[in-house]
């Protein structure tokens, strides 16, 4: 008759420990189910700025900068490296590669709040006008968190949104996820 009670421990031990971990995840700002039960969304406003010639320290080149606001609010930016395959053009229009890192920083930018790796691709259509305006997204992985942001490492994002080639410098508005 002792397993009795020490079963009735176990699963009182069980079903308590699973209560324990609410609190922590909802400390990192997530609300309630922490970061596991809910997507970051944001609508991201960029500009061209790989006139400028700014590189990292891995030699990719700054491409993009930007804005992000909704679920989280800063400043973003897009590095590249090389193309991981040769351009492809087709009857209207043309396909461009890329794959780099994103960066999103607070508004000051003192504070790289998350970053990541991702890949992707811009579709550049030919209007009947003769106009170059594009479309790009990308999907990747978020690889850096600061405190508070820890708990999205390692969870995927997808970017996309138009690239108007005109007026310089190119510019567009689009949405950032992370899931």
């Amino acid at each position: 008759m002792k397993t009795k009670p020490v079963w009735m421990l176990l699963s009182l031990l069980l079903v308590l420990s699973l209560f324990v971990g609410t609190p922590a995840a909802e400390a990192d700002g997530w609300g309630h189910g922490g970061a596991r039960a809910k997507r970051l969304t944001g609508q991201i406003d960029y500009q061209f700025v790989g006139h400028l010639g700014m590189t990292d320290d891995e030699g990719r080149k700054l491409i993009w900068e930007g804005t992000i606001e909704g679920d989280i609010t800063g400043t973003m930016k897009w590095w590249f490296g090389p193309s991981p395959a040769p351009g492809v053009e087709y009857l209207g229009g043309k396909v461009g590669y890329y794959a780099g890192r994103w960066e999103i920083w607070d508004l000051e930018g003192k504070k790289l709040l998350l970053a990541g790796e991702s890949a992707g691709k811009t579709v550049t259509p030919v209007t009947p006008d003769g106009q170059l305006d594009g479309m790009w997204d990308g999907h990747g992985v978020v690889t850096e968190a600061c405190r508070g942001f820890n708990r999205l490492r390692g969870r995927r994002i997808y970017e996309t949104g138009p690239v108007i080639w005109a007026p310089f410098p190119f510019y567009g508005t689009g949405i950032f996820v992370i899931y």
